[in-house]
């Protein structure tokens, strides 16, 4: 059977009018249209739906039948319109992200906070950590913050990937430990000290091995751990020399640790999106992107300027 939606509304909208002239008037067409619009259902349908009584319209029993059925269609398309009227205001929809934990812990909280604070119907949802991406299905997300070089799998063909924001990475140590004297120190006088590294995936770890390697230096003594919060962790126990980005040590005064910069060139980390391209991204998307001040035009912006 080949009958629009809007094709049963007019049905409807006669049996509630009795008159083809204001069907036409409420529909903004001719009278012609709407009589071989509904000359068509009837056809369609193999009887006659509606027959004329003096001066107006009626419906048949056939066409009785019909319209409790077509009321639901169009409560149900109803619902639809004031639906996507919500989503076109932001008062309504969602935000699905996934991330690496030093972002989602530590960058990303004051834009979500601002974002939300615009637009609080917007449900927000955060996945964060690398293990989640073993099983990853960017279908599924809106948004992928990662770092550095990172392998992301699977990345569909309307999907792309974008600079984000850059920072410096320093060394974190104690304010007892031999080169807290310094502000900042040349790569080679980490090496005699244990290194706190973050899992291998990490953006700063790989960063920072490239640096070791770059000058045939290969840290003898380590301890690996999970997350930032357990580098931090790790150094307070003074079991070695941890390294984050300049970012993260601002926001974690509290540890109580000393911050040396690394001398020149001093490393530097760097984040990237990976997003649908401008046409295929919801309005949600497209919103927090403007938050997040990305210019797929420009470089990464630095986050100490």
């Amino acid at each position: 059977m080949n009958i629009s939606a809007e094709q049963w509304l007019t049905l409807l909208l006669l049996a509630e009018t009795g008159s083809v002239s204001e069907v036409a008037s409420r529909l903004h067409r001719g009278q012609p249209a709407i009589s071989e619009r509904l000359h068509k259902i009837s056809e369609e349908v193999g009887e006659p739906l509606y027959i004329r009584e003096g001066g107006s319209i009626r419906l048949t029993d056939a066409g009785q039948a019909l319209l409790p059925d077509i009321r639901q269609l169009r409560d149900k398309i109803s619902d639809i319109e004031r639906q996507v009227i919500r989503r076109q205001s932001l008062q309504s929809g969602d935000l699905r992200i996934a991330s690496t934990s030093l972002i989602a812990n530590h960058i990303l909280p004051a834009y979500l906070q601002k974002f939300q604070s615009n637009h609080p119907d917007i449900n927000l949802h955060i996945k964060s950590g690398v293990t989640y991406w073993q099983d990853i299905q960017l279908s599924e997300i809106d948004i992928l913050f990662f770092e550095g070089d990172m392998d992301i799998p699977n990345l569909p063909a309307y999907y792309e990937k974008l600079p984000w924001c850059a920072d410096e990475i320093i060394a974190i140590v104690p304010h007892d430990h031999p080169l807290a004297i310094h502000a900042e120190v040349p790569i080679q006088d980490f090496q005699v000290y244990p290194i706190i590294w973050r899992e291998p995936s990490s953006g700063v770890r790989k960063i920072m091995e490239g640096v070791f390697n770059a000058r045939d230096i290969q840290p003898q003594r380590f301890v690996e751990v999970a997350d930032v919060e357990s580098v931090g962790a790790m150094v307070q126990a003074g079991l070695g020399v941890g390294f984050i980005t300049r970012t993260v040590f601002e926001k974690r005064l509290d540890w109580g640790l000393h911050g040396i910069r690394i001398a020149a060139p001093s490393p530097v980390w760097r984040s990237y999106i990976a997003v649908p391209k401008s046409l295929q991204r919801s309005r949600v998307l497209s919103t927090f992107m403007d938050i997040l001040g990305i210019d797929k035009n420009a470089h990464s912006r630095t986050l100490h300027d």
